[in-house]
């Protein structure tokens, strides 16, 4: 048996009393580190330019830091639902659940169910092409707002020449079809101090207008501003869109134009797939989360990209991160 070490590597480290894994590429030295034990986040992506290797995802800085900070969703995993559940309420096949409303503030259930559970880890593999991690979750018991039997599991994939994906399968188990939304919450950064110096490109189709308590109500509305890379400067953004789905995938892209460096965040669109963006640009314009969706916010309600899955079928997304070059 040969002992060649490959150039793609899933290392396993500590993050506190819990375990990270780095998917590596030894040659450049660039990686995406994964917290199992917190839902599967992506805690951190460093990629390389001109000769430096710099950190493009804002994570945790330790397991400390994630327990204070959860609230921010950093990197987070979001099912069965991503956004916001109007008062936490929805009815599936003609029943009517109750979600934990998790943001009083608005009376809203937000991010989904699974963002702090653990994952098991059922696969890792290093290889000279690419290496990839593949993480699993089966509910121990039912929520009794979302009642029903599935499997979650994700792969992340360290790539040469592509950098990372990240492919997120939900299957459903039930003898009943079940209401499904996939979402993912990163925050990014690119070499600044703040978002305002950086610009930023994603083809938005749609804005959805919300009420007070950042539910859509109905109304949709143009929105082209970002269509072409543009300077964020002082813009603010907590919003969904609904994207261009002719071209798949949907390429985000950010950019520092000081540094001549950035990088496109891609989403596979069409038919059950990452057709919605939420951009979020928080108070302390420190980095953007951008985060690609299957669906609105409140979506058990108004069905704006609800994937039914019927019984025993499941449902694979894809999304990832690469350089411009």
């Amino acid at each position: 048996m040969s002992n060649r070490k490959h150039r793609f590597l899933v290392i396993e480290e500590k993050f506190g009393a819990y375990s990270s894994f780095k998917l590596t590429d030894s040659e450049t030295g660039e990686y995406a580190t994964i917290l199992p034990y917190l839902g599967g986040t992506i805690n951190n992506l460093t990629i390389k330019h001109n000769n430096q290797l710099i950190n493009i995802v804002d994570g945790y800085e330790s397991a400390e830091d994630a327990v204070k900070n959860l609230s921010s969703f950093k990197g987070s995993n979001l099912f069965p639902f991503p956004n916001r559940i109007k008062g936490g309420k929805y009815n599936c096949n003609g029943k009517d659940y109750q979600l934990e409303v998790n943001f009083p503030n608005e009376n809203n259930a937000i991010h989904g169910l699974v963002f702090e559970k653990e994952f098991e880890v059922i696969s890792r593999e290093d290889g000279d092409v690419n290496c990839s991690l593949v993480i699993l979750y089966k509910p121990k018991n039912m929520h009794s707002g979302y009642p029903f039997n599935y499997t979650l599991e994700v792969e992340y994939k360290w790539v040469k020449y592509g950098l990372f994906e990240c492919i997120t399968t939900a299957k459903n188990h039930c003898e009943i079809a079940i209401p499904v939304g996939i979402g993912w919450h990163p925050y990014f950064v690119c070499a600044s101090d703040t978002i305002d110096e950086l610009w930023l490109q994603f083809p938005s189709e749609t804005i959805l207008e919300v009420d007070n308590k950042m539910i859509p109500n109905g109304n949709l509305h143009s929105y082209s501003k970002f269509n072409q890379l543009t300077h964020v400067a002082d813009t603010k953004l907590d919003d969904c869109f609904a994207l261009k789905t002719k071209v798949s995938p949907a390429e985000i892209v950010i950019y520092n134009k000081k540094l001549n460096f950035g990088y496109k965040i891609w989403q596979v669109t069409g038919d059950s797939n990452y057709n919605f963006l939420q951009v979020y640009t928080p108070p302390t314009r420190k980095s953007i989360a951008i985060e690609p969706m299957t669906c609105a916010p409140d979506a058990f309600n108004n069905k704006l990209g609800l994937i039914n899955l019927t019984p025993g079928d499941s449902v694979t997304v894809k999304w990832g991160i690469s350089s411009l070059n």
